[in-house]
């Protein structure tokens, strides 16, 4: 069936398990895709309509896989949907690869029927479904030691000092 309650042309069920597959990767598509302001207004939106025990879960699983919001409750939507929308940009699949089924469907489902979610698909019928490459790990072995090295001279000033610090 289509969105419109009309048989689809292939007689797919909405709910049954195709239909949850279809709505995690258009979720998975706004959180690789919108910008991170409207990312959020859309996760507020699905946070609040989920209901306060799938927030719980989500809260939850926030503290336990990103370590952070440990002053949090469940009610607090809108730092939750900010430190999900951060998670999920920071490390792809942070949350969507650790939420319980049941709480995802819901909250992804939610987030693509938002209003906020309005406008925000354009492209995704050329995706791919590929997540970003994670960013590479930062190496602080050597923190700042070749920048510090490029700024001075042979003599112990810094270019463009003409010895204002001590130097000749």
């Amino acid at each position: 069936m289509s969105r419109l309650g009309r048989p689809d042309r292939h007689g797919a069920d909405p709910t049954g398990p195709e239909a949850d597959d279809q709505v995690v990767r258009q979720y998975r598509y706004l959180l690789r895709t919108a910008p991170v302001d409207a990312l959020e207004h859309v996760l507020v939106e699905a946070l609040e309509v989920i209901g306060p025990d799938a927030r719980q879960v989500v809260l939850t699983t926030v503290q336990a896989h990103l370590l952070t919001g440990a002053h949090l409750r469940s009610d607090d939507i809108t730092a939750l949907a900010h430190l999900c929308a951060a998670g999920e940009r920071q490390r792809p699949g942070a949350l969507t690869g650790t939420l319980p089924a049941t709480t995802l469907h819901a909250l992804a489902r939610e987030a693509i029927n938002s209003e906020a979610a309005f406008g925000l698909f354009g492209g995704y019928a050329a995706w791919d479904g590929s997540d970003p490459e994670p960013p590479p790990e930062h190496d602080d072995s050597e923190y700042g030691q070749r920048w510090h090295a490029s700024l001075h001279t042979r003599d112990g000033n810094a270019p463009g000092m003409n010895g204002a610090f001590g130097g000749t």
